[in-house]
């Protein structure tokens, strides 16, 4: 299986052909509006919005390419709660495209999404990993009320995704490792404040266990929007949505949990074990070696949170946060004063110039260091 550190694949990721017309832009910022009240979750959002000011009925094409950084502090939060999946999860990770993310006015979502979907496997392969160990989802469709939990109830009958199904087939992916889903990990059914497609969504899980104990790691994901919503009034909002009808555009996006990726690829067993990560949590002992292992995670995946999200308010000059984000900061804050009471501004330092120094990629680190720290000592200092 080909080795390759966690820089050397950002560079392969963005250097892969992508789709005719593809552009290369930056990375969004962590605040923005695409996501009010917390960070930024995904990949398409602020560009998009930035681009059309919505979300559905596309008058131009749209195609970019960018490694988004994600913050999901929901997603850390529950998992520390439980002390569960701390092996797999960040508080903050990047997310590649796979040939960008495409938005056409007209309509060959299938055309575009079996492309997608033949280049991920591609990728996939050229880095080493074997299609026998590749265990996509897919919508095997049902009842609406029945994928949401009754958070929508119209009457619409979502059918089985076999389009997707076969070419998962077609690409040499064995058909006994398809996992059919009825659930909207699989069907992507959001209102993010406005209009918003549905569609199908496929989550491709790659085995870094064994046959006989499988570990099902997800990498990548699929998604490709066929309806946009029909609501009961002018007033577009999730509860007046009363059905479904056609989408006249194409909108395909897939995207690659870049860390993921790289435990997948060197085989590893564990997310902190990536290389720039593996720096910054070695550190992390020598600074603080009282902490239990799993006292570390939480420690430190807090802290890069918190370096993360200040380092881009500096640097993008943002002045308002919202109570939401700020109760989620506070989140952050709290697990760092759970397992360290003492406040140490050198030894914070160390860290987060090592946390700098190690993601070359992200040059507004050092420049957030000194608003990093300056937020945890307010914090502390209300503490005593």
């Amino acid at each position: 299986m080909t080795k390759m550190n966690y820089e050397n694949l950002r560079n392969f990721l963005q250097e892969e052909k992508k789709y005719p017309k593809c552009k290369k832009i930056k990375r969004c910022p962590l605040i923005h509006e695409g996501f009010p009240g917390t960070f930024n979750l995904s990949f398409a959002e602020y560009d998009t919005l930035n681009e059309f000011g919505r979300y559905t009925n596309f008058d131009h094409d749209f195609i970019f390419s960018t490694i988004q950084s994600c913050l999901r502090p929901q997603d850390l939060l529950e998992n520390i709660k439980q002390n569960l999946n701390l092996w797999k999860y960040l508080s903050v990770f990047e997310m590649s495209d796979i040939i960008g993310q495409i938005i056409l006015k007209e309509e060959k979502v299938k055309e575009v999404h079996s492309f997608q979907l033949k280049r991920l496997i591609n990728i996939l392969t050229k880095l080493g990993l074997k299609k026998e160990n590749i265990f996509p989802s897919y919508h095997r469709g049902g009842k609406i009320s029945e994928i949401t939990e009754g958070k929508y109830c119209f009457d619409f009958v979502v059918p089985e995704d076999t389009f997707t199904k076969e070419q998962f087939i077609k690409v040499g992916i064995p058909k006994e490792n398809l996992i059919p889903d009825s659930t909207r990990d699989t069907f992507l059914s959001l209102h993010l404040h406005m209009p918003t497609p549905w569609g199908y969504r496929n989550e491709i899980n790659y085995n870094i266990g064994t046959q006989e104990n499988p570990i099902l790691l997800d990498i990548a994901t699929l998604e490709y929007f066929l309806w946009e919503p029909v609501y009961s009034s002018e007033t577009e909002v999730s509860k007046n949505i009363i059905g479904l009808k056609p989408i006249k555009n194409t909108v395909s996006v897939g995207g690659i949990g870049v860390e993921r990726l790289c435990m997948a690829i060197n085989n590893l067993k564990e997310i902190q074990e990536v290389d720039y990560l593996h720096k910054f949590y070695d550190n992390l002992k020598l600074i603080y070696p009282n902490l239990t292992k799993e006292e570390g995670i939480k420690f430190g995946e807090s802290l890069r949170a918190l370096h993360r999200i200040f380092s881009d308010i500096e640097s993008n000059k943002i002045n308002h946060l919202g109570s939401n984000r700020k109760n989620k900061i506070k989140w952050f804050l709290q697990i760092l004063f759970e397992y360290v009471k003492e406040f140490n501004e050198e030894e914070l330092s160390k860290l987060l110039k090592v946390h700098s120094e190690v993601q070359p990629w992200h040059k507004n680190l050092l420049k957030g260091i000194k608003p990093t720290i300056e937020r945890i000592e307010t914090y502390y200092s209300n503490k005593k």
